[in-house]
């Protein structure tokens, strides 16, 4: 005999339609194929930031590698230039040796004495009339100014020759000083024969 009861949640299952017991609900065909949209729309986002960083990363090493390729190039003057460090000592021992040398120049050339007021007597004994007085006017001009001319006896001149006769070893300069002036070779430091300090004694005229 057949019951009536109240209606529940079953009954209205069965009114849908749908298969009765237990059963999964159906699942919808987009919650299928969505999630791996997203995961490629996920993987294409992580792939397109990593290669940004890798860009910008890689611009930047590029920039950088001028700087490096500069101050790593090695210099090959420096190297040149340190190797003859050894040859550079021997130097220091060759500057005493200059020392030594430079010394005897000082003393090796002494400036001559000239005394441009010593007595001087010019002596004819060639017989040339005036030609005392023309070798004393040529001594004046050099700069002499203490001078007399006169005679000498043509014995009294040593070997004969123009002579230059002195007997002061203080004189030795000024006697030669004399000899340039008039042209004459022949010096004579024994001693003058009239008495003066230096005598020019001419046996012929120096300037022929």
């Amino acid at each position: 005999m057949p019951h009536d009861d109240e209606r529940d949640e079953f009954d209205d299952i069965a009114d849908q339609g749908g298969p009765v017991g237990v059963h999964r609900r159906p699942i919808p065909w987009w919650s299928r194929v969505l999630p791996p949209i997203l995961a490629f729309i996920a993987a294409g986002l992580v792939a397109y930031l990593i290669a940004v960083l890798v860009w910008n990363s890689g611009q930047s090493d590029d920039e950088s590698e001028p700087a490096v390729t500069v101050t790593s190039s090695p210099d090959p003057s420096a190297e040149t230039t340190t190797s003859p460090s050894a040859s550079a000592s021997p130097s220091v021992s060759a500057s005493p040796s200059a020392s030594p040398s430079a010394s005897p120049s000082v003393s090796a050339t002494p400036e001559p004495e000239i005394e441009y007021d010593v007595q001087i007597h010019v002596r004819n004994g060639a017989g040339i009339q005036g030609l005392a007085g023309e070798q004393q006017v040529a001594l004046e001009d050099a700069g002499f100014t203490n001078i007399e001319a006169n005679n000498i006896a043509p014995g009294l001149i040593p070997n004969g020759v123009n002579t230059v006769a002195y007997g002061d070893e203080r004189l030795a300069d000024t006697a030669q000083a004399v000899a340039d002036a008039l042209g004459i070779e022949a010096i004579d430091d024994s001693g003058t024969p009239g008495g003066a300090e230096i005598e020019v004694l001419l046996a012929t005229n120096p300037g022929n």
